[in-house]
């Protein structure tokens, strides 16, 4: 198991790892996935045995040398394996390097291209060695709590269809809840509603988000809209925005609160932070910005944030509800990532249990929203 690994074991382990897990479903797809990743698996086994101590490996060449070859090519590297102590299979290095040579062609050629089942049964026997040889890993034995019986995996099946159906229940949920929000929203200032509204937040928002940020996706750069991280300028939008809202909201009974002037900033965060650092109060300078506009200084914001904000300051005050709604599960694309200490069927659960939380959550707030309503309507 991975949490019973060295720390400089896992990295490598679990690429392998998940190759060997795509190999078993044996389609062509998975097996190209398979062989690259395993490929990688290996370079990083190798690099990984170079950068180990003499004392770790019994290697006979220098700390030195082995770093200046872990900078080098694919070759090279094995070549400084090889060299490194006795007792280092050779043949089976060699068959690293063709295996290697496949991967290239399927790099540089890539469209239509396949991998030969053999060839990937091969390189993984091959891996499965080297590990043996140079980490002291037995893989085999690594893999065992990979291997399901019938009953778990038919109980994963059914688990993921749960899973599919309930996400299904937390988009209608989602959208009740919306629904609700834009009713609070028409009490509020029902002038917030208006296309002319929408339509002057939305170019307001389209020019706050005018500088271009920078990202890189593998070798290219792309570009996206962001908010500008100087405080003063966000300070200035606050502006803009505040002279938008202000006379549709002026005469709302909810003025006064929506309108309070409220510290920027994440407070968890800075509480967090002292805690951290055992400072029981932390003196950072704080902004103070109107409490309906403090989404201006959470990084991302659009109109359905704006009117969730609304709902929050006017019915869940410190529930920290438009947080807890940005952290909610919509899809099978979000789902927080499996560790390797975690049994799939455990996962599977815990992933349902989590999503079916959040669905009970939703209905408390629609609850508490029709409650509110039904209060404004009566009164």
């Amino acid at each position: 198991m991975m949490k019973n690994l060295e720390a400089w074991q896992k990295a490598p382990v679990k690429i392998v790892t998940e190759a060997i897990l795509h190999a078993r479903k044996k389609n062509e797809e998975d097996n190209l996935i398979a062989f690259l990743l395993l490929d990688t698996g290996a370079e990083m086994l190798l690099k990984t045995y170079l950068g180990l101590p003499k004392k770790v490996t019994g290697t006979k060449t220098s700390e030195d040398d082995r770093y200046n070859l872990i900078r080098k090519g694919f070759h090279e590297v094995v070549e400084g394996v090889r060299n490194s102590r006795q007792g280092i299979n050779a043949n089976e290095l060699a068959r690293v390097e063709f295996f290697h040579g496949i991967r290239n062609r399927l790099y540089h050629q890539g469209n239509g291209l396949t991998v030969q089942r053999v060839h990937l049964e091969e390189y993984t026997s091959v891996i499965k060695t080297l590990f043996k040889q140079l980490l002291k890993i037995d893989l085999d034995a690594h893999l065992e709590r990979f291997s399901l019986t019938k009953e778990e995996s038919e109980r994963i099946s059914m688990l993921k269809e749960d899973v599919n159906k309930s996400l299904e229940f937390t988009k209608v949920k989602r959208k009740e809840l919306d629904f609700y929000c834009n009713l609070v929203v028409e009490i509020i200032a029902p002038k917030l509603l208006l296309p002319s509204f929408i339509k002057k937040f939305t170019d307001l928002r389209e020019k706050a988000f005018s500088e271009d940020g920078y990202i890189e996706e593998g070798n290219e750069v792309v570009t996206y809209k962001c908010l500008p991280f100087n405080t003063n300028e966000r300070l200035k939008i606050v502006g803009w925005f505040e002279s938008l809202v202000y006379p549709v909201i002026k005469s709302s009974k909810y003025f006064e609160t929506l309108f309070c002037q409220v510290e920027v900033g994440n407070k968890i965060q800075f509480e967090a932070l002292g805690s951290q650092l055992g400072i029981k109060n932390i003196k950072l300078e704080r902004h103070k910005v109107p409490h309906i506009l403090n989404i201006i200084f959470m990084d991302f914001f659009d109109l359905r944030d704006f009117y969730t904000n609304l709902v929050e300051i006017a019915l869940f005050d410190e529930v920290f509800f438009k947080s807890k709604l940005d952290s909610i599960i919509m899809d099978l694309e979000n789902i927080y990532p499996q560790s390797y200490e975690q049994p799939d069927v455990e996962y599977w659960e815990s992933i349902l249990d989590t999503i079916n939380s959040q669905n009970d959550q939703l209905d408390i707030y629609t609850s508490k929203i029709k409650l509110w309503l039904d209060g404004e309507n009566n009164s």
